[in-house]
């Protein structure tokens, strides 16, 4: 939360604006792990990759930092060839994906009145 807080305060405190930002985030999920899971489904190591590098990136982005650290791994597994290892935490990407986008949706997408 604390890049949020960032990103709030360098757009000089337009939360609207922050809130959109996340909320494309929380809409771009399902289709994000769908485009994962379809590439290892496929055994298309190089989309994987491409698409936990996305992950990663975007999710660094919201200061989704455990999801961020989790598509990294993933990413370095790929990398060097670890596939089986890669496959074994594709489902806690994807645990973790949820849950992260229940938190945002909870804190800052929809914050209590």
């Amino acid at each position: 939360m604390e890049s949020l807080i960032a990103l709030e305060d360098s757009l000089e405190g337009q939360t609207a604006l922050t809130r959109g930002f996340v909320g494309r985030y929380v809409e771009m999920w399902p289709s994000r792990y769908l485009r994962l899971s379809i590439a290892f489904s496929a055994g298309q190591w190089a989309e994987a990759t491409d698409s936990a590098l996305s992950l990663f990136s975007s999710s660094a982005m919201v200061g989704a930092d455990r999801l961020g650290q989790m598509s990294g791994d993933l990413v370095e597994l790929l990398k060097q060839g670890r596939q089986e290892q890669a496959q074994d935490a594709l489902e806690e990407v994807e645990s973790c994906g949820n849950e992260t986008v229940a938190e945002l949706m909870a804190r800052y997408v929809q914050p209590a009145s």
